[in-house]
């Protein structure tokens, strides 16, 4: 396949500058591909590309994901983010050399894909406090895991519950929240499983509804993401494949991105509607 590899700069805690020579030296030598960063991706013809690969993080993986969606081309991701929620869930890891083996010897499955009124997404959006943290997070310009917990740690304590109102599949609800994921893929990313039982073949949404805990009950909560734990009492589940959501607050985020969105929102859930190279077994 004639492949266009679209990498980021801004991924993940600090870009190699050798990240682009080492990905080329484990591709054949008639291996057909081309190399852009993704600032050049909008703009760029990929008439001529079978495959698109994302080489970054959440955000890279959404805005290659998107365009593979609408143009009916295969994704690969080469996952070099802070967080790599969607490649980790299928299971891909930040080894260059074995994701390169990935696009060439992996196996193609179809996936759903989702969308908030339009805005596109492939992993989980939510509202809340997980988009308030997206939104600091993106505004800081600080990236890597250490990054995150002080984000996390400096929001925690001040944000409050809300309320939202939901129309799940004509079943209609308002609940309390902390935060709020509607999740396609199963985690936020380092392997944070904010919805566990997640399928992304199942023409399914799963939406996780989180109450806030006390400073004391963090590290059951913590265990409970890392599977570590069965259940847990801050966070109630459900399933649906459309979703209205009533909402005072307009911060989003898609994918782990910042979005402002105001008024009442709709969440379709898209049936293998994308095409991505995943590793056998």
């Amino acid at each position: 396949m004639n492949t266009l590899f679209v990498y980021n700069k801004k991924a993940g805690n600090k870009f190699k500058s050798t990240l682009i020579d080492e990905i080329k030296a484990n591709l054949p030598s008639k291996f057909q591909s081309e190399f852009i960063e993704i600032q050049k991706f909008d703009t760029f013809k990929t008439n001529d590309f079978e495959c698109l690969v994302a080489v970054g993080g959440d955000g890279t993986v959404n805005t290659v994901a998107k365009r593979a969606c609408n143009e009916k081309k295969v994704l690969a991701i080469i996952p070099q983010g802070s967080g790599d929620g969607l490649a980790r869930f299928l299971g891909l890891t930040k080894n260059i050399a074995r994701e390169v083996k990935t696009i060439l010897n992996g196996h193609t499955i179809q996936v759903d894909t989702a969308d908030v009124s339009g805005r596109f997404f492939v992993n989980i959006a939510g509202i809340g406090f997980e988009a308030e943290v997206a939104d600091a997070f993106n505004k800081a310009g600080i990236r890597g895991v250490l990054g995150y917990a002080r984000t996390i740690a400096k929001l925690f304590y001040h944000k409050k519950e809300e309320y939202v109102s939901l129309t799940l599949s004509n079943t209609k609800l308002k609940l309390p929240f902390f935060s709020l994921s509607i999740a396609n893929g199963n985690q936020w990313g380092n392997n944070f499983k904010i919805a566990s039982k997640a399928e992304i073949q199942d023409g399914l949404l799963e939406i996780a509804i989180m109450r806030k805990p006390k400073w004391y009950q963090l590290i059951n909560l913590i265990l409970f993401l890392k599977n570590k734990q069965k259940d847990s009492p801050h966070i109630t589940y459900y399933q649906a494949d459309k979703i209205e959501v009533e909402y005072t607050g307009k911060t989003w985020h898609v994918d782990g991105e910042p979005v402002s969105l105001k008024g009442k929102k709709t969440v379709h859930i898209h049936p293998k509607s994308l095409t991505i190279i995943v590793p056998h077994g």
